[in-house]
């Protein structure tokens, strides 16, 4: 329901826009729902997260995650890739255009800090 609500501002936005700048911004309007469209084609699955994950563990030689500690929002136009550890939850990557990407500091992140 909000995401209806959301779209239905929008558009209301965009129209009073549209007869502001209308050659312009019926361009850029365009090309904005162009975008947002193709993003929200491509948005990666779950199942491309843990892989994604399952890969760049291997490359950094550590151990497999469990499945539950693994958690991936979806945005519609994005995704995040969370990871549970020590009870703390961290953002280790982003997922969008049909790639994910993870930080450079993930082993950093998913290793437990030795004091």
């Amino acid at each position: 329901m909000k995401l209806i609500i959301f779209v239905l501002i929008g558009i209301v936005i965009l129209f009073v826009l549209l007869k502001i700048f209308k050659a312009f911004l019926k361009s850029i309007v365009i090309l904005l729902i162009a975008f947002l469209v193709f993003a929200y084609f491509t948005n990666p699955e779950e199942s491309k997260h843990r892989q994604s994950l399952n890969d760049v563990l291997n490359d950094l030689q550590i151990k497999k995650i469990k499945k539950k500690f693994v958690e991936v929002d979806n945005y519609q136009i994005f995704s995040i890739t969370k990871v549970t550890v020590d009870g703390k939850e961290r953002i280790v990557g982003v997922g969008a255009f049909g790639k994910v990407w993870y930080f450079d500091k993930i082993k950093e992140k998913l290793t437990k800090k030795k004091e």
